[in-house]
């Protein structure tokens, strides 16, 4: 069985240095997109507050048209009788 470490292996300061520049990076953009995460649930709320304003606003309109509509009716059908 061939030992693994039997093996050399050069790296130099420059290798590691270029290494760390890239994890940096990484890290920049993971952080980056970790407060983007954290802000979602708010959004998530607003979002749900304004469509329960806009089924309100819909409720209301539809109602509305109801009982014009009703009102028109009931009218026509006075004048008819």
């Amino acid at each position: 069985m061939a030992d693994e470490t039997t093996g050399s292996v050069r790296v130099t300061q420059a290798q590691i240095y270029e290494k760390l520049l890239e994890i940096n990076s990484v890290q920049i953009q993971m952080v980056a997109e970790l407060k983007g995460l954290k802000e979602i649930p708010n959004r998530m709320n607003k979002v749900e507050q304004s469509i329960a304003r806009f089924e309100w606003i819909e409720k209301i309109a539809f109602t509305a048209i109801g009982a014009g509509l009703s009102g028109f009716v009931a009218a026509l059908w006075a004048l008819i009788k």
